[in-house]
């Protein structure tokens, strides 16, 4: 294909189908968007439920799962990860101190010998947030380091652990429970892997422990979704920047039944007891939509494409059959057009008079020829543009009757014998439409039945469709030339119908008339002779 060729077809129907491309996909984004939505709505006032709760119980010390001030050192709502969001919690007392706030790394830790998680690795004060990514793209390449078990079952001995354990160096807090490290190694048989190392000052002047874990259950807020820890971080910061900014430089906190918004949605809600619990989240709804529709959007951008070079080449196929039909009726007009000239320009001279009656014949004939060309031309022209046929009970079987009973005279001026097999069938269609296509088809018969044959029409009900043939007992057609005697001046024979005095386009009206009608239709070589065969729906 050649650039020109390209550009013709970019210029023509390409842009057309881009655009309608571009509005489907606009309405699934929309419709994808709306989803998303509604999903995120439900997951945050899930997660703030279950917050609120989870704060009342630890604060009114129903609850020792952890210890004041590190509320929620341990524990980071998830129900964001599976739209590539972020969410983060925070407690404030009524007069705006800040209580406690989710962390974006910590882990709960079991001592040897316990089976339980009572520990808490609070890595947030600790870790830049360079070390922080550092450590989630190390969960994220392996995600079993999330959760590190020294031993299989709960109670372990010593000896047991000796083979597997987690060695923490760093501050403890004993009466909290609380350890901030400074490295977290796991210890295997075979190998050592260190997942944090950091130089924080945290740790100057600050006596260190060395604590040894069989169990460890380390999180991080930047792995667990399809985003990546650097998507996430960034959200993570986003979301830090607009609590803080909603807190800070406010003389007052809203009213306990007011919510305010930023952006990013964040928003603060009153807690029960008079405490403002507030929470921000972030969330990629474009990232994630993309996700979601990016292989409908490839599938259908080829589709479109498809149909555009689909389209192009129907229409290059229209202007061509417009082009040969033009050719062809040029070609058919082109010949009595020369034949009149060359006997109208011999009458001009002195010849002898039976010459000049015989010139004459041969004006008014070819005359009459170019008129039922002309004729022709016009009524295959209206058959085109009427399109769909008006709806009109019509009785099948009277019409061929009506279409074949004037014929009586040239059946037997060429000794044809004509049989007639009618079943009385009616259909919904428009009588003059059909009676032509029948006239066409019965002309078509006479003129190529061989003399002393036979000529067979016969109307059956197949289910909801009549089936009419018209048989005659003429030579054969090409088979590769059967699906083409419907087109315009096509003929297998070049001379056939111009000597037998067909104008080329009876055929061509009766299949855009069956068309119209719904129907189909088709010729078929017999072991002698040809049958043309009409389908329409009853």
């Amino acid at each position: 294909m050649t650039m020109k060729r390209l550009k013709q077809i970019f210029t023509g129907t390409l842009p057309l189908f881009l655009l309608l491309w571009a509005g489907m996909m606009g309405i699934l984004w929309g419709l994808s968007g709306q989803k998303l939505k509604g999903e995120v709505q439900l997951a945050v006032q899930s997660a703030c439920q279950n917050a609120e709760s989870y704060y009342q119980s630890v604060w009114s010390g129903e609850s020792t799962d952890a210890r004041k001030p590190a509320i929620l050192a341990g524990w980071l709502e998830h129900e964001l990860y599976p739209y590539d969001g972020v969410i983060q919690f925070r407690f404030y007392t009524a007069d705006g101190q800040e209580l406690a706030r989710s962390q974006l790394a910590n882990s709960r830790a079991s001592l040897p010998g316990t089976g339980v998680y009572d520990w808490h690795l609070w890595l947030d004060p600790v870790l830049s947030f360079e070390e922080q990514l550092e450590l989630a793209q190390q969960l994220q390449k392996d995600p079993e380091l999330s959760r590190f078990f020294g031993t299989v079952g709960n109670l372990v001995s010593e000896e047991e652990t000796d083979e597997r354990w987690c060695d923490v160096v760093g501050v403890a807090d004993e009466e909290r429970q609380v350890l901030y490290p400074k490295t977290i190694t796991y210890v295997y048989a075979d190998q050592e892997i260190t997942l944090v190392d950091t130089d924080s000052s945290l740790f100057d002047g600050k006596e260190l422990t060395t604590m040894r874990f069989e169990g460890v259950s380390l999180y991080s807020a930047l792995v667990g979704s399809s985003a990546s820890p650097q998507e996430l971080l960034d959200q993570w910061q986003e979301v830090e920047q607009e609590v803080d900014l909603l807190f800070s430089g406010l003389d007052y906190l809203p009213h306990p039944f007011a919510s305010a918004s930023v952006s990013s949605n964040t928003t603060c809600y009153p807690l029960s007891d008079g405490t403002l619990f507030g929470y921000g989240f972030s969330y990629i709804s474009t990232h994630r939509i993309i996700e979601e529709l990016k292989s409908t959007a490839l599938y259908t951008l080829l589709a479109a494409i498809a149909m555009a070079l689909f389209t192009d080449h129907r229409q290059r196929l229209a202007i061509q059959r417009e082009r040969d039909f033009a050719r062809a009726a040029a070609h058919e007009l082109k010949t009595p057009l020369a034949v009149l000239r060359a006997h109208a320009e011999a009458l001009r001279e002195d010849i002898a008079p039976e010459k000049r009656e015989q010139y004459l014949d041969v004006v008014l004939s070819e005359s009459d020829r170019m008129s039922a060309l002309v004729g022709g031309l016009l009524e295959l022209s209206r058959t085109e543009a009427k399109g769909a046929a008006k709806k009109e009970p019509v009785d099948l079987a009277a019409l061929v009757r009506e279409v074949f009973a004037p014929l009586a005279l040239p059946l037997e001026q060429k000794h044809l014998q004509l049989q007639l097999e009618l079943e009385e069938v009616s259909l919904s269609g428009e009588r003059a439409r059909l009676e032509e296509a029948v006239e066409n088809l019965a002309s078509n018969a006479l003129r190529h039945a061989d003399s002393g044959g036979t000529v067979q029409v016969s109307l059956e009900k197949l289910g909801h469709r009549a089936r009419l043939t018209v048989y005659n007992d003429g030579p054969n057609i090409p088979s590769e030339d059967l699906s083409r005697l419907w087109e315009p001046f096509y003929r297998a024979d070049p001379s056939r119908s111009r000597d037998s005095g067909g104008t080329g386009l009876g055929l061509a009206i009766v299949w855009k008339t069956v068309e119209a009608h719904g129907g189909r239709c088709w010729a078929e070589n017999r072991p002698v002779g040809v049958a043309f065969v009409l389908e329409l729906p009853i």
